[in-house]
Parts: C-alpha cells; structure tokens; sequence
C-alpha cells in the first residue's frame, strides 16, 4: 500500500488531482445509482449527475428524491465541488505560470529540427524578421542573457531562452542536440577581441554537448579565425571583412554601396547559393554557365579547397570537388 501511494505521488500535482476527481465521481455515480435505481437507470446517468453536481451547474435533470440519496448528495457537494474546483484553479495556475515561463525564457524547448540563433541585437532582429516571412513554418530558438523577456511573443514558431550559450543547462534546455543549425551572433556591446574569444567559448560548449550540428559563427578579428575552426565552428561570417569590401567598392565606383547590399539582400528577390553537388566534371566554366543561363541563373564563380574564384577563365575545368557559386531568382524573397 505504502509503495502504491509513493508510486502514485511521483505524477504531476495536476494528474494526481484530476485522478482523485475521476475517482469521486464514478464513485458516486455508481452509488446513486443503486441507491436510487429508478431515477438513475444507469451508472452513466448516475456520473453524470455527479459531474453536473460536483461543477455547480444543475441543471436538475436528475434529482435525489430519498433521504439516502440526498445524503449522498450532500456529500458530494462537500467532498466533490471542493475538489473539482482546486483542481481548475490548479490548471488555470500551471497555465499562467506556464505563459509567463515561455514568456521569461525559462522553459525546456522541445521542437526537432529547429534553427538556434544565439545574441540578441539588430542583426538578428531584421535576419529573424526577414527569415519568418520567407519560411513562415521554420523554428526558431533565440538564446540571450540580456533579454528580459521574449521579443516574438506574438510568434508562436520563435522561442526564447534566456541564459549564457557556454553553459550545458541553457544549450539542453534549446534542445540542441536535435536542433539542425545555430548562429553565433557578435556581441556588439564587447570590444572586437573580447567578443571573438566569447564566440569562441560558445563554439567550444556548443560542439561539447552536440558535436554534430553545424555551427556558424560570425567573427570579427581575421586572427581569431583559425581559432574558430579549430573550436569547431563549420561556417564562418566574416562581417568587418565584408564591410570593409563594399567600403573598397564604393571608394573605386561611388554610390554602388547600396547596389551590393541589395545584392546581398534576401528583401531584393536574388539569392546566392552555393551548389555542392552537380554533374559538371570536366566542363568548362564557359558552357556551364550557358546551361545555368537557360535555367535564368548566373554562375559567379567557384569554390575550390576553400579558396572561391570569382569569374574564373571561360576555359576552366570544373572538378567534382568544386562548388558552384551561382545567382538566382527568389521567388520567396520578404515583401
């Protein structure tokens, strides 16, 4: 007996509750309807009065009409109606408590195949923006330390989870090790090194607790960029070297700034991807950039042991190896 109720004491406080409630009520269902069988013919109609009773809503299709029965009947009132109610209090509690945990990013996140952004700052907010209107059904798991509260509550596919990314309790509780994909942003509120040697941190946690995910970090500094590697990190954004290029550009040709960010810009409707697998070998880059202009896609360049050529000679010949850099139409692009 004493091993029955610890078993029974290891459920949910909401679960035990609402069990206790079933119980009272096929009780006295059951014994209404023997007490009184001709006004209650069946058990089910017996548990149905008691559920009506026990609710507070009468609704007086079936009465007790002998003193045992109406005894009965008090007793369920004191007994069943103070249970039923603690137990909806008890559910509209975990509830509230529950919306406010999501909403503080204290909750364990249990989705599959989600994308983890961590860092939350201008970057992310216009890439997650942009992201959710292009794939609407993606999900999406924010992790910050700074933010006070979720800033997609009206997002039901974007979950925050407040923390530090460098330790194991905030990553298990993103789910990462069934996440497909996580970005590391900088910190903008770091000096450049600092931040790198915190993303380089996060890496290192990151790759301990799910060796397997592919890992993008943004870096700021060129010299910490083997160090990234080194911790793990599979792709990484070079974003002071990008800025640092379109300020090149526009230098030499002025008022082309805006035209390459564009270019780089999922709102402008043209999307850069490379392509790793294809069927090419031993083909110029001449005839197949005619095959991709029929398919109304631009071939920029190559990326051959990690070194990218961009517009090659006409005669190159593409290897099996090589990835194909090419330009396209997004017919998904952000409006």
């Amino acid at each position: 007996m004493v091993s029955i109720y610890r078993w029974f004491l290891r459920f949910p406080y909401l679960l035990r509750l609402l069990f206790i409630v079933i119980i009272v009520i096929l009780f006295f269902g059951t014994i209404i309807h023997y007490i009184e069988p001709d006004q209650f013919p069946t058990i089910f109609d017996g548990v149905w009065w008691a559920i009506i009773t026990t609710s507070t809503i009468g609704y007086g299709d079936y009465v007790p009409g002998t003193i045992e029965g109406r005894l009965v009947a008090i007793i369920l009132i004191f007994i069943g109606a103070g249970i039923v109610a603690a137990y909806f209090v008890a559910l509209s509690s975990s509830t509230v408590k529950k919306q406010s945990a999501v909403g503080k990013g204290e909750m364990k996140v249990n989705w599959k195949d989600h994308f983890i952004i961590v860092g939350w700052n201008e970057r992310t907010k216009e890439m997650i923006k942009c992201f959710k209107e292009i794939h609407p059904n993606q999900l999406i798991v924010l992790i910050d330390s700074n933010l006070k509260e979720n800033p997609f509550t009206k997002e039901s596919n974007i979950l925050f989870v407040k923390g530090n990314a460098a330790t194991d309790e905030v990553l298990l509780k993103a789910n990462i090790k069934e996440a497909s994909l996580i970005l590391i942003t900088s910190d903008p509120t770091r000096t450049e090194l600092n931040a790198d040697m915190n993303t380089i941190l996060f890496i290192v946690a990151i790759k301990g607790v799910a060796p397997d995910i592919f890992c993008i970090a943004e870096i700021l500094t060129s010299e910490q960029i083997i160090n990234a590697k080194r911790a793990g990190a599979d792709g990484i954004i070079e974003s002071n070297k990008l800025i640092s290029s379109v300020m090149q550009h526009a230098m030499y040709s002025p008022g082309i700034s805006n035209a390459l960010l564009d270019l780089v810009d999922l709102h402008s409707g043209a999307r850069i991807q490379l392509v790793k697998e294809h069927a090419f070998a031993g083909q110029t880059f001449a005839s197949v950039s005619q095959v991709f202009l029929e398919e109304e896609k631009i071939l920029l360049g190559i990326k051959r042991e990690d070194r990218t050529k961009m517009l090659p000679p006409l005669d190159t010949i593409l290897q099996n190896s090589d990835e194909l850099l090419i330009i396209s139409r997004d017919n998904d692009q952000c409006e």
